[in-house]
């Protein structure tokens, strides 16, 4: 399918939802944005109506969690787009079970000029929800039956007075039909027409938020209502609600119990929620034994715990053969991801299919040996997504080509212990399919794949691979690949792909050792804690005392 093609666009919903309202079709809208994120997240924000969420998940917060079950083909829930808020829209497309999914901007940005024409014409009985400020204010020529009025905190109305609003509205109209409700109360919006829906589906909900505010605060007070502004010309897209952007994740655990929960909870946390999580437990020969808690284990949705030692090839097959999402991520037991590790993948997935990991290995040469190749991901950051000739420490990828990595490769599995990630990307080649690490943004560690500090601590302990004399094994393993796989390295079939990824690494070698350097020959700092008219500069390991007025 092409890009476009799997793409809808702000105008065209607009249309949509406008002729439902036009043709007095009985549905309910539920719109969500940041600060419904921020309250269902328990994170503390500020809105600029004035209230302030707690850091912590509020009553009013469950409720929001709660109004994401609603799987009716009248409800319909418009979300952040991709194209202005790429976290958010991944956050709410993975815990909305329907996939009736537009636009929290439908009524806004690019579409408000038409918005406010359409809305006027509109003559029909409606009950108007919203800010205490409209309380008899002219909505539109709508005949407004009547105003329930809400108070500028929402956090503490919930708390407070909702169960009180939402008896009033039941008990006088809640048995009326084919009715438009006017809503425009903030977070509170989608509690309201939650409760409201479900007590009686036969009317049309609407969560109109700030689009409406001309009338009940008679004055601008967003920007997109300024003609000549940026918002006023965005005209956003979001992918077909349709396409599956379901993840299954694959942990595995050997002789690292310690960090499996750390990971666990890493996983948990991330922006776009996997469908499922799953768990690998390797038999380990001899004495040693891991035993863990119930609790933690049923924080798993499948977990197969193997009595014999059968080497990191079998949670590949065990993801194959128990996953039940289109797409997979498996993860070493070493590596702990940000927490828009699989949001990031996804994206990246959706423009270019292929295999994404967490650290890139590009070749040098038709060997793998020390100093033959270069480390692209969480060693040596990267911009923008790479192409490398295979991945290693986390795997996103279909989990149909996992079937791949086991046509005709027992040469390659014997080795048990090493070999599994340069063979996936070399049985994936055959099929056209390339590998890639995806963006690791210099200054923000959510995005990448392995937290750095773990990675360090975790990847050079005793369990290593490469502690445990894997790396010969590894090198031996990749001989197979180039003489009797055929295994293309990327140097040797598009120079100008390998240029451009290499160039990402020594750019940042590069940047590396010149902050080393500046870092350690030329520091500041005060040496004298009771007389501070002098500061110390050391510029080459020679002290210098100069005198300023801090």
């Amino acid at each position: 399918m092409d890009k476009e093609d799997k793409k809808i666009y702000l105008n065209e919903e607009f249309t949509t939802f406008w002729n439902k309202i036009t043709n007095k079709e009985n549905f309910a809208l539920l719109r969500y944005g940041d600060g419904e994120r921020a309250i269902m997240t328990g994170k503390s924000v500020k809105a600029q109506e004035g209230w302030i969420s707690p850091n912590s998940i509020s009553q009013l917060g469950s409720k929001l969690l709660q109004t994401l079950n609603l799987n009716d083909k009248s409800v319909f829930y418009g979300i952040s787009c991709p194209c202005c808020d790429q976290q958010a829209y991944y956050w709410y497309k993975s815990r909305i079970i329907s996939q009736n999914i537009t636009f929290a901007n439908l009524f806004v940005n690019s579409n408000y000029k038409t918005f406010i024409n359409k809305f006027n014409n509109i003559k029909r009985d409606a009950i108007f929800i919203g800010n205490h400020r409209a309380l008899n204010n002219k909505i539109g020529n709508l005949n407004i039956l009547k105003y329930y009025l809400i108070d500028d905190d929402c956090i503490n109305f919930y708390e407070n007075k909702y169960t009180e609003l939402l008896k009033s509205i039941k008990n006088d109209y809640g048995n009326q039909n084919d009715l438009l409700y006017v809503i425009s109360a903030g977070p509170l919006s989608e509690a309201i027409i939650y409760d409201l829906y479900i007590n009686n589906p036969n009317n049309c909900y609407i969560d109109f938020g700030s689009s409406i505010d001309k009338y009940i605060h008679n004055k601008i007070t967003r920007p997109y209502m300024k003609d000549n502004s940026n918002y006023a010309k965005l005209h956003c897209w979001m992918y077909k609600p349709d396409i599956d952007m379901s993840v299954s994740v694959v942990l595995s655990t050997y002789k690292r119990p310690e960090v499996l929960e750390k990971q666990l909870k890493a996983i948990e946390e991330q922006t776009l929620k996997p469908k499922e999580i799953l768990l690998f437990q390797d038999g380990i020969n001899g004495n040693y034994s891991i035993n863990f808690s119930d609790e933690l284990i049923k924080r798993f949705n499948n977990v197969e715990i193997s009595q014999n030692n059968k080497g990191v090839w079998a949670r590949f097959d065990y993801a194959r053969k128990n996953a039940k999402s289109q797409y997979v991520c498996v993860f070493d037991d070493d590596t702990i991801p940000g927490n828009r590790w699989l949001e990031n993948c996804m994206n990246e997935m959706l423009n270019r299919e292929g295999l994404y990991g967490t650290i890139g290995i590009l070749c040098k040469q038709n060997c793998y040996k020390p100093n033959s190749y270069a480390a692209i991901g969480w060693r040596s950051p990267n911009d923008k997504t790479l192409q490398v000739d295979f991945a290693g420490h986390s795997w996103f990828l279909k989990k149909d080509w996992l079937n791949y990595l086991f046509d005709n490769t027992e040469d390659l599995q014997k080795f048990k212990i090493c070999g599994e990630d340069m063979t996936l990307s070399a049985q994936l080649q055959k099929h056209n399919i390339l590998t890639f690490v995806p963006p690791h943004p210099t200054k923000d560690l959510s995005y990448w794949g392995s937290i750095p500090d773990y990675a360090h601590s975790f990847g050079n302990d005793k369990n290593s691979l490469f502690v445990n004399n894997g790396f010969s094994k590894m090198t031996e393993a990749f001989d197979i690949l180039i003489k009797n796989h055929n295994f293309q390295i990327l140097k040797n079939y598009n120079k100008k792909k390998y240029c451009e990824s290499l160039k990402f690494v020594y750019t940042h070698k590069y940047k590396e050792l010149l902050y080393n350097f500046v870092k350690s020959a030329f520091s500041i700092k005060n040496e004298y804690k009771n007389y501070k008219k002098y500061k110390i500069i050391r510029f080459l390991g020679i002290k210098i005392s100069i005198k300023y007025n801090p």
